[in-house]
């Protein structure tokens, strides 16, 4: 049985997902009563869109030369906390430059860029303790990239992290594109969100291409896999009535066609593999987890301090109102991992 997780896009609010994973590594260690356990080395791959390309990314930084992850998922919120405020600041000069993103990305790109040197400088995908899928889409060759560390032909293994998950993130208007090159291969990448902003999908796909090797992809049903599919919090969604929106050229449309695309290519994905595990008689096996938002009602690009506070607010909420759930999945990982006999283990 393999173990999948995937996460979403969202901005700041990544912090959410990362604080359900730090609530099933904290119940992890207490199962094991082992405080060295990290979440990330019982997965057996992970996938991000977007900010769930850094949450993601840093799970599988390595410790050294250990063939286990650097970070806990504790130290991880710590180190979102630091960098939101960073990535989206507002910068005067910038602002009067752009006219306050009209006539240029939103945000510098050193507002990303120079965070994830910092924290991923010189790794490569294929130094990641597991493998992963990060999504972006190349805007100039006008294709899907799904950036893998362990397919066959191993042809992005040897990218460099801070790369790819630069271009995972780079949302259309807030961020100019990422561009890097790897040998012959030019990218021109924007945020993988524009068509996977819920990459569980790719997930499962690329599970069953590169996780079972001994067989091809027809083969691979959901008897074989878990899917831990982390949304980043559920706002109150805009309503766009007829009144208003009859009239709307493409001026109006602009910011809220971008909420609705990205909203519902996540609402898809999530219809699709419920519908796919229930076919097979395995909908326990696709876990959708993904939090109301109700202290946090900021946009996605609020990287303040109260913001931030608000999410993990709203993260712990749901912690405190689904702990039977979220216990019963730490105890399913033990087991699939063989850890532990919990039967005797605390509520």
């Amino acid at each position: 049985m393999k173990i999948i997780l995937s996460i979403d896009g969202g901005g700041i609010r990544g912090i959410v997902p990362a604080a359900i994973l730090n609530y099933l590594e904290t119940r992890i260690r207490l199962i094991r009563k082992d405080d060295r356990i990290k979440i990330a080395d019982l997965v057996d791959l992970v996938a991000g869109t977007s900010t769930g390309s850094i949450v993601g990314s840093l799970m599988l930084i390595p410790d050294g030369k250990k063939k286990k992850s650097l970070y806990s998922m504790k130290e991880i919120i710590d180190m979102y906390a630091q960098m939101g405020p960073e990535v989206f600041k507002k910068n005067r000069w910038h602002n009067i430059k752009t006219l306050w993103g009209l006539l240029g990305p939103k945000f510098p790109a050193s507002n990303i860029e120079n965070p994830l040197i910092q924290m991923v400088d010189h790794y490569k995908l294929k130094d990641l303790v597991q493998p992963c899928v990060f999504t972006g889409y190349d805007i100039d060759k006008r294709r899907v990239n799904i950036y893998t560390n362990r397919d066959k032909n191993e042809k992005y293994a040897d990218y460099y992290v801070k790369d790819v998950v630069r271009g995972s993130t780079s949302i259309p208007a807030f961020f100019r594109p990422a561009y890097f090159q790897e040998g012959t291969d030019i990218n021109t990448i924007i945020d993988g969100g524009v068509f996977a902003n819920n990459p569980a999908m790719v997930a499962y796909i690329e599970a069953s291409k590169t996780l079972f090797d001994n067989k091809g992809v027809r083969d691979i049903n959901p008897h074989e896999m878990i899917v831990i599919s982390l949304g980043t919090g559920m706002g109150e969604k805009t309503k766009y009535p007829y009144k208003k929106t009859k009239r709307w050229g493409a001026a109006q449309w602009f910011f809220p066609i971008l909420n609705i695309l990205l909203s519902g290519s996540s609402d898809i994905v999530d219809y699709q593999m419920s519908k796919l595990f229930a076919a097979y008689g395995r909908s326990d096996n696709y876990k959708r987890i993904n939090p109301p938002l109700v202290y946090s009602t900021a946009p996605s690009t609020d990287g303040s301090i109260e913001n931030i506070t608000n999410l993990l607010k709203d993260a712990n909420t749901y912690i405190e109102k689904n702990k039977e759930l979220l216990n019963v999945l730490a105890r399913e990982i033990c087991d699939i991992k063989y850890l532990a006999n919990y039967s005797d283990i605390e509520e």
